[in-house]
């Protein structure tokens, strides 16, 4: 048999082998593929971090916390107690804020009495006995801050009733002078008492605390005297406030429970303790009451249960019991019914029933039924005012209040109704006392609250508003970025590195609007967070302005103001200010003293004296006299009459002038003697000088230089050290008398200022070398040693002093910020938390404050020194957007005016406006006029596409996103005729249509793109209906300036009988629908839609994604997810959409989102998360891009305390946060995330965790949960899942602060499976602001597996940065490296470096 050599491939290889002529002709055998190999399953982390708290305020109460000397009251949340301050202006100053508690807020109480009159009463009687006259518009609540009472504390608790435990809190000020919290927790000992603090009480001198739950059973505490507590506190600042305590069953449920006022405190009757219950037991209200006296033991007062007194079921159920303080009386409010009630004591009790005004429901009113009674407070009094006459406020939820004044004998002596306020009012409603009447503060139901002043025979009058953006039902993200990472399908494509590195420092990051409120004070909101700036005054010039100065005036009178000093393109201009921004006034050059003909380069106040440096003059200012050199005169040395000044700068009474003379640049120094200049150094440069400072450093006067030396070279910010006695002396005496810094230098710095060597900082940090050559230094400001340089290409550089003899560098760059794509300049700041410096920059992207950090070891790596932006807000014009500023001066050198106080230039504006002192969030309100319920944003409209339902109405609008103003022109199309215009388009604009979701779609046929919008309806509650829009840009001028609308209509419509309508979603070809347990795919055919696809799912769809063009990710209400294929063959046969995977699990889906593509590693995959009803978040896993297991895997589940309502993601970091992933982190961009909206209005971020990071953080988490620092029940949420849970809540309640210190414990927490792998950042943040690593990591052992762990996410290189390429797993069983002092900072610092990174914020 013939055969012949040839090459075959065989065993996946190829070969050279002899073959027949039988196998050359035989048919080629059947090929056997093993199919691939399934990747394992990876081991991923969820970290979820709340970046925006929700703002829903439950209590608002008057409460001193911190003295009798302040007026402050608290607003109470879910989750947060906010303490602010009444100022003198009608303000309230936020004064501290905690959020730590961890457990839901349930209750809150108000212990002890307010003194704040009687006090301020004192202080009036103080001061007017030693100064003579008061006036009593200044007896303000400030003015009484004026006489500190060292032994003046805290004059109420504030009492907070969690889930488990009942805390006691007030505030002590601490040696730097800031208030902090203090608290007591005490754990509720009754385990039958279920939800405590569903009913709460406390009796009116604050000696008895009741608690009830929903059912049967209530606890009462007897309370240690306020006197008491305060001498604890200060013997050995250790308070315990409860003496004894008892519990009581009754019969039926508890439906309220007050304390009654037996008479004024401090008195006989007084001593009288009577406690109200309401009950219902088989359909019958009961009203009993326990009464004893203080000195009678609690066992023989709750021995019995009283079986109380029958009361008539046709009034209804309680709304109100408001307790009043004459003859043990209550007022009892019903929903159609009012009474007072007495003689409770004494038998049966008589009812008194009285009526109010009659109101119709205001405009502030969303229900079908009349409006109710929700809340009530007490105005502040003297004590003896309540010895028969009690005063209250009645508020309706729809912003009606009634102000009752009730006398012992008459009942109601008057009643006065008053408003709407307009807002709706829940339960946060109080009452504070101002100079001549009260403020009305009002926490705002599902809108902003708002303060009210309230003075007698005048109608309340608005002062302010209290933000709440609640609640929140969609959101949507503004993105420049997503033009450049979308794909043509849709799906954000994968770009290269470098894209991504140049993404991060030109587009701005994205913004985030959302739909909240309800009715008419509806709204789309922006969510932002950072520093607020309030605009208290606005001024426009006719020319644009390029600096400002704010100068004291001379003028005596208290009516003088003081001077803004305007610098402009070519003169200077001087404006007039009043200090209460009432009058302003433009002065000419014949009636001032300053030169004004001239641009202003630099102005310096000294005391009494002002001194103003332009091009032409330098004027020195004073009360005595006015004194004014030529500049040309002044450097009349260097004998070119073409010399200009470009620059000027002054420290005290140094002064550097910039000049260019003979094609060159010099700086030239002098120093102010005796109202002349005398010239002290001249400087040669080499290159341009595009910026100038002088700065006192740490070892002597310096003049710093920002060089432009053109194509030959980069950036250099050049040291001159300059030596002069006279100029030492005057410098040394300067910082001493402003506290100027002063800080060790290194021996090498002060080797160059002993031997006066000029220093060059080459600054070429441009990533881009080919405009390297064309940046330049902008500005120069120092903070002690630490230089700060703003640069023409948008970054801030930190330069640090550094002592390095082996490069013999003196100074380093120590950190890199972009602010944006303009010229970045930076100005000193205010002082923020009693201690840090702070820097201001202005860029295009808006103006930022940087809060200087604290160095943590040798070498500060420099990446998160805290930034914020800083947002403009204007109260009277809440939908604008926050200006770009220019420039910044202080008014810290004008009387009554502090470090927070701030002039601002915008283009031609002059804003003056004040700084918070905390970071918080900052929404901007664009009003819709009704319910926004669903929002897009719309690329090539340029604006926001909501649905707004007035009085139960839907209509579609656009907004523009920049101005907040409505463009949508509706309009019906007529064939062959001109569009008409209409109020509502085809199928909208009728009360029985609800609109259940608004899609936007890009339909793709035959070529041709054509955008247009989705929106799915329900018409009375059994048929569905589709109806596709158009729409475009359209020029037009209107009445109220807008210079565009958007023009659309009904393009077409499909009606779905018997087939109501839940969710959908699009792609290219068609729309997806949800019916009852059915989804279908819609294509359009012939101009008309068809049914092109189907599948029968097991419950109904809540949410719908198109993921990749290919799968529809269906989340359902019981089944969880559902992955079906519509694209393959099987599909397009049989008509029926394929089941690719599912997940096993039976949740309650609400929203998911596919975040396979963030992830950074080489395999495709789809990692899906979804959210739940129950408040959990679940990743689940597929291996690849094509590949579905039948069974999708459960990598993470996560349990927070609000459900996530939908998932978004987006690049909403600032431009200034590192752009590089470090530290093993998934994310392929860092400024990247996913967020997560809860109804409630707070947003969360989830950052998905390799298993290296996961294991360290977790760890972290473990030590913190063990620590004595954290309460047990605060992190009882996290803890409930593990094993040792039940073992540390059998202990006894005394050892329940614990530290566990074995390793082995640790271990069962850090054991890889679902419920472990979500850690939580809002712990880890605790462990970052309180710097608990040298607290918590107590033994060897865990310092040994905390550095074991570190092992495998970081590797410190010469730049900081961390590779996350470590040896192993971390698991902790490497060797511990030897432990000394450096080796132990050096694991903290580099673990901080790590929980800074994961945890920087979002927005």
């Amino acid at each position: 048999m013939a055969s012949v050599q040839a090459q075959v491939f065989e065993n996946n290889e190829w070969v050279t082998r002899t073959i027949t002529t039988d196998e050359l002709i035989s048919p080629p055998a059947p090929v056997h593929r093993m199919p691939p190999a399934l990747p394992s399953t990876p081991q991923y982390g969820v970290l979820t971090k709340t970046i925006i708290e929700s703002p829903i305020t439950r209590w608002v109460l008057p409460v001193q916390l911190r003295s009798s000397r302040f007026n402050d009251v608290a607003l109470v949340g879910d989750q947060y107690v906010q303490i602010y301050e009444l100022g003198a202006d009608t303000e309230l100053r936020p004064i501290a804020k905690r959020i730590d508690f961890g457990a839901k807020i349930r209750n809150c109480l108000v212990m002890g009495t307010q003194n704040y009159l009687s006090g301020l009463r004192q202080d009036i009687h103080a001061r007017y006995y030693r100064n003579g006259d008061v006036d009593m518009a200044s007896a303000s609540p400030s003015a009484s801050t004026s006489l500190p009472n060292e032994a003046d504390i805290f004059q109420q608790i504030l009492v907070l009733v969690l889930d488990e435990d009942v805390v006691f809190l007030f505030m002590h000020q601490t040696a730097s002078g800031d208030w902090q919290f203090f608290e007591i927790y005490r754990t509720i000992s009754a385990r039958r008492l279920v939800d405590p603090g569903f009913h709460a009480a406390i009796s009116p001198d604050g000696g008895y605390l009741a608690l009830a739950s929903s059912e049967n059973l209530f606890i009462v505490y007897q309370l240690e005297s306020m006197d008491e507590l305060r001498r604890q506190f200060k013997e050995n600042s250790c308070v315990q406030p409860v003496r004894f305590e008892l519990c009581r069953g009754i019969r039926g449920v508890i439906i309220n429970m007050e304390f009654l006022h037996t008479g004024t405190p401090g008195t006989e009757s007084a001593s009288h303790v009577v406690l109200l219950i309401m009950t219902v037991h088989s359909e019958v209200v009961r009203l009993a009451t326990y009464e004893w006296e203080k000195w009678e033991a609690l066992q023989d007062a709750l021995e019995k249960e009283r079986p109380g007194h029958r009361l008539d079921a046709a009034a209804g159920l309680p709304l109100l019991v408001v307790p009043l303080t004459v003859r043990c009386q209550f007022i009892i409010i019903t929903e159609h019914s009012m009474a007072i009630c007495s003689d409770v004591l004494a038998g049966p009790p008589v009812f008194a029933p009285f009526e109010l005004r009659y109101r119709p429901a205001s405009d502030w009113h969303l229900g079908s039924r009349a409006p109710l009674w929700t809340a009530w407070t007490r105005p502040p009094r003297e004590g003896s005012y309540h010895t028969d006459t009690d005063l209250i406020y009645l508020a309706r939820e729809d912003g009606w209040v009634n102000c009752l004044e009730i006398r012992g004998d008459s009942g109601i002596e008057t009643s006065i109704s008053m408003g709407p306020l307009e807002c709706n009012i829940d339960s946060g409603f109080a009452s504070l006392s101002i100079p001549y009447g009260e403020l009305l503060v009002v926490g705002g139901g599902y809108n902003p609250g708002s303060t009210w002043s309230v003075v007698a025979r005048q109608e309340p009058k608005r002062i302010g508003s209290l933000p709440n953006w609640s609640p929140t039902t969609d959101l949507v993200l503004l993105s420049e970025t997503s033009r450049y990472l979308k794909s043509d399908s849709g799906v954000p494509a994968k770009q290269p590195a470098a894209f991504e590195e140049i993404q991060n420092h030109v587009l701005p990051p994205d913004r985030i609007f959302a739909c909240s409120g309800r009715g008419l004070s509806g709204a789309i909101i922006e969510l932002r967070s950072g520093i607020e700036a309030k605009i208290g005054l606005d001024l426009s010039y006719p020319t644009p302005i390029k600096r400002c100065w704010a100068v004291p005036s001379f003028d005596a009178t208290s009516e003088a103001g003081f001077f803004m000093l305007l610098a402009l393109p070519h003169s200077s201009a001087l404006l007039h200010i009043s200090h209460d921004f009432s009058e302003v006034t433009e002065r000419v050059q014949n009636e001032v003293k300053f030169d004004l003909l001239s641009t202003t380069l630099a102005v310096q106040v000294l005391q009494d004296t002002i001194i103003q440096i332009t091009t032409t003059h330098a004027t020195i200012v004073s009360p005595t006299g006015c004194y004014q050199h030529l500049i040309s005169h002044m450097i009349k040395g260097l004998q070119d009459p073409l010399a200009t000044v470009t620059d000027a700068v002054m420290m005290n009474t140094i002064l550097a002038l910039s000049v260019y003379s003979h094609s060159a640049f010099k700086i030239i120094v002098f120093i102010l003697d005796e109202n002349k200049f005398a010239e002290n150094h001249v400087l040669d440069v080499e290159g341009e000088v595009t910026a100038l400072a002088v700065h006192t450093l740490s070892a002597g006067i310096c003049v710093l230089a920002g060089l432009s030396l053109g194509p030959s070279g980069p950036a250099t910010l050049k040291i001159f050290p300059i030596k002069s006695s006279l100029l030492i002396e005057r410098a040394g005496d300067d910082a001493q008398q402003n506290n100027t810094p002063r800080s060790r230098s290194p021996t090498r710095l002060a080797g160059m200022f002993a031997a006066f060597m000029p220093v060059d900082i080459k600054l070429d940090v441009g990533e881009n070398p080919e405009t390297t050559s064309v940046n330049a230094v902008t500005s120069i400001i120092c903070h002690g040693d630490k230089m700060l340089i703003g640069m023409r290409d948008g970054a801030v550089l930190t330069i640090q002093p550094i002592a390095d003899e082996q490069t013999g560098e003196v100074f380093e760059i120590d950190r890199t910020n972009y602010f944006g794509v303009s010229s970045s300049h930076v100005f000193k700041g205010m002082v923020v938390d009693n201690k840090c410096a702070s820097t201001l920059v202005c860029n295009d992207a808006g103006l930022a404050l940087i809060k200087e950090a604290k160095a943590k070891g040798k070498r500060s790596l420099g990446y998160f020194e805290k930034i914020f932006r800083v947002w403009l807000t204007d109260a009277n014009e809440p939908h604008l957007q926050s200006p770009t500023v220019n420039s910044v001066a202080p008014l810290r050198d004008i009387p009554e005016y502090d470090d927070s106080t701030w002039a601002m230039v915008a283009g031609s504006h002059i804003l003056i406006a004040q700084l918070q002192p905390r970071p918080a969030p900052i929404p901007r309100y664009l009003p819709t006029g009704g319910t926004p319920s669903g929002i897009l944003y719309s690329e090539r409209l340029e604006a926001l596409v909501t649905i707004i339902v007035k009085k139960g109405i839907p209509s579609l609008h656009f907004f523009d996103p920049a101005t907040g103003a409505d463009l949508s022109h509706p309009v019906k199309k007529m064939a062959q005729q001109a569009d008409v215009d209409v109020e509502y388009i085809t199928n909208l604009g009728n009360p029985d249509i609800k609109v259940v979701s608004l899609l936007d779609w890009s339909y793709s046929d035959k070529g041709k793109l054509y955008e247009w919008f989705v929106l799915l309806t329900k018409w009375k509650e059994n048929q569905g209906r589709l109806l596709v829009i158009s729409a475009e840009q359209e020029v037009a001028v209107t009445n109220s300036g807008i210079t565009r609308q958007i023009r659309f209509w009904a393009q077409f419509q499909r009606k779905f009988k018997d087939r109501p309508l839940r969710c959908g979603a699009t792609d290219s070809n068609g729309v997806f629908l949800g019916f009852g347990n059915t989804v279908e795919y819609h294509i359009i055919e012939r101009k008309k839609f068809v049914t092109y696809l189907k599948y029968d799912l097991p419950s109904p769809p809540t949410c719908l994604e198109v993921v990749s063009s290919t799968y529809l990710h269906v989340l359902t209400t019981h089944h969880s997810l559902v992955v079906l294929n519509y694209s393959c063959d099987a599909a397009r046969n049989s008509g029926r959409m394929v089941l690719a995977s599912r997940d096993g699990s039976t949740r309650n889906g609400l929203h998911s989102i596919d975040a396979g593509y963030l992830i950074n590693i080489r395999e495709p995959q789809h990692l899906i998360l979804t959210s739940t009803l129950l408040c959990g978040v679940h990743g689940l896993w597929s291996p690849g891009e094509t590949i579905y297991t039948p069974e999708l895997k459960t990598l993470f589940t996560a349990d927070l305390t609000k459900s996530v309502r939908k998932f978004v993601h987006g690049y909403t970091r600032p431009r200034w946060a590192k752009d590089a992933t470090r530290y093993g982190r998934l994310s392929r961009l860092y400024r990247g995330g996913i967020l997560g909206l809860a109804i409630d209005g707070s947003l969360t971020e989830f950052v998905i965790l390799s298993e290296d990071m996961w294991r360290l953080l977790r760890y972290i988490q473990s030590l913190v949960i063990a620590s004595k620092e954290i309460y047990f029940h605060a992190i009882a949420r996290i803890a409930r899942d593990r094993a040792y849970y039940n073992n540390i809540g059998s202990s006894s309640s005394s050892s329940r602060r614990r530290s566990i210190g074995d390793i082995g414990q640790l271990d069962l927490l850090d054991s890889a499976v679902p419920t472990n792998m979500h850690v939580d950042g809002d712990f880890l943040q605790l462990c970052l602001e309180k710097k608990m690593l040298p607290r918590i990591v107590s033994t060897p052992a865990e310092l040994a597996r905390l550095q074991a762990l570190l092992e495998a996410v970081y590797l410190p290189s010469d730049d900081g940065t961390g590779t996350g390429t470590g040896k192993g797993k971390g698991t902790g069983t490497a060797a511990p490296s030897p432990i000394t002092t450096e080796t132990v900072l050096a694991t903290y610092e580099r673990t901080y470096d790590i929980l800074e990174y994961y945890l920087s914020p979002a927005l």
